[in-house]
């Protein structure tokens, strides 16, 4: 029997976090089940429940959360199954990142669900649950054991902080760390959306009015307006934080050019490279980088690279052969994703275990471990697990999708037909593809977050001004 069908288990938790009246059922009973249409998090990640192979359910207006292998690891616990004594599950308090089990096909509310009721014990921390006497029992759904955990549960025995509010709906942290985990995956997206912005505590970096060959200028700004202080002259992009540095590139044409690093309080402004370079990631040390050539009058991307951030030790990762170019790439965990000739590739931060994950990609991010990515001529959207086994189309859009990003379960995406006379857009949907909402007019080919406030650049002739949107 596999781990995930030995870690059988789920929690419960109402919307309320109420106890209410206790019912009896038989073991062999099946009951009518429903799947939540609100959000849910564990540590800040938002689960897709409507292409879950082992889906959230609802009983009797309480949540029952499923803790397949991946999700008892994720909350902290631990699973044995004995063939007499039935299910234990025991506090570890040391959670690794949600994994979830994603499939193409969509859970709906359209047909009727139904459970079965659990027929052996469960022992939580030590304390024997009887299933016959339990006001919520403990269910079976497609082969998977469901726990009903109320406040006592949730609280009092496994000690986690749960949270409900009608806009996000369910929270549960169990071991502490998501929100810092949440936090990265932010400072990320910002660098894949080209890196006009960046965030480290109540400070904004930014580069508000990045112009292609006029001067401009690198600040940080108080997270609320009340301050600004200029740092330096450049015209900087794609700002990386790391520390007490922030690092960045200038472009070429305003010479001169390259890799720099600045200190937070505008100190220490030292170039690390003297080059074209764009795209910037900083990681473990190390600087990775897209670098470009001048050839004809214009700028091409020959390599993928990185080096040390005292400048030493420039390699090359990837080259550039004569029939492909690079568009794009993003750092997450110890893998490079990048895009080239319209396709999507992975690799290793040394440039080994370089392979293909699939055709017709014009745009990728990757968010909890899942890679959401633009096909179809920029007019689709669907996401893919790291391993490019499982694909789940999401959206599609007859306007054309730019750039994405993301926020507390909301896919941002902007784009449009720009043109002499087009316009553009920035809309918000769900994480699994649903409650496309319009959010304003805009020509942008970048999204930033700082907090909750939502930054947009306004792409004209080369130059990009940052405006803000407090998106709801």
């Amino acid at each position: 029997m596999n781990k995930a069908r030995l870690c059988l288990c789920a929690l419960l938790l109402s919307g309320s976090l109420a106890l209410l009246p206790s019912v009896s059922n038989a073991a062999a009973d099946r009951v009518e089940v429903s799947f939540p249409e609100f959000p849910v998090t564990v540590n800040g990640t938002a689960l897709d429940v409507r292409h879950s192979e082992y889906p959230l359910l609802v009983y009797k207006d309480i949540t029952y959360f499923p803790m397949t292998w991946n999700n008892t690891s994720a909350l902290g616990l631990t699973a044995q199954w004995d063939p007499g004594l039935g299910m234990s599950l025991h506090n570890t308090n040391a959670c690794i990142p949600l994994q979830q089990d994603l499939t193409s096909t969509i859970n709906s509310n359209d047909g009727s669900q139904t459970a079965e009721l659990a027929p052996f014990p469960v022992i939580a921390n030590g304390q024997v649950i009887d299933n016959a006497a339990e006001p919520y029992p403990l269910l079976l759904y497609r082969n998977i054991t469901y726990v009903p955990m109320t406040w006592r549960f949730a609280h009092d025995v496994f000690g986690w902080t749960t949270s409900w509010d009608a806009e996000q709906g369910l929270g549960i942290e169990s071991c502490g760390g998501g929100t810092h985990a949440q936090a990265k995956q932010a400072d990320a997206l910002n660098v894949a959306n080209n890196g006009q912005l960046a965030v480290q505590g109540d400070w904004i970096y930014m580069n508000p009015e990045n112009k292609y060959f006029e001067p401009s200028h690198l600040v940080k700004r108080k997270m609320d307006g009340s301050e600004e202080v200029k740092l330096s002259n450049d015209n900087a992009a794609y700002l990386n934080i790391e520390g007490d540095w922030l690092y960045y590139t200038i472009p070429s044409q305003n010479d001169p050019g390259g890799i720099y690093k600045i200190k937070t309080d505008g100190t220490g402004r030292t170039q690390i490279f003297a080059g074209h370079a764009e795209k910037l990631w900083v990681k473990n040390g190390w600087i990775y980088y897209m670098h470009n050539t001048n050839g004809g009058g214009y700028y091409w991307t020959d390599s993928i690279r990185r080096i040390k951030i005292d400048g030493t030790e420039d390699q090359v990762l990837l080259a550039k052969d004569q029939n492909s170019s690079f568009s794009g790439f993003f750092l997450d965990g110890d893998t490079i994703y990048y895009v080239r000739q319209n396709s999507l590739f992975r690799m290793n931060l040394d440039g080994s275990d370089n392979r293909k994950l699939r055709e017709d990609v014009t745009r990728a991010i990757v968010i909890d471990g899942w890679i959401y990515y633009v096909c179809d001529n920029g007019t689709q959207l669907n996401k893919m697990s790291g391993d490019g086994l499982v694909d789940i189309p999401l959206y599609t859009s007859e306007r054309g999708i730019l750039t994405l990003q993301y926020r507390k379960g909301w896919i941002y995406m902007a784009g449009g037909r720009f043109g002499i006379l087009g316009t553009g857009y920035i809309d918000k949907l769900r994480m699994d593809g649903t409650g496309k909402t319009g959010l304003t007019t805009a020509r942008a080919n970048s999204l930033y977050f700082a907090g909750d406030a939502l930054y947009y650049n306004h792409a004209w002739e080369g130059n990009s001004r940052l405006d803000r949107l407090d998106p709801k």
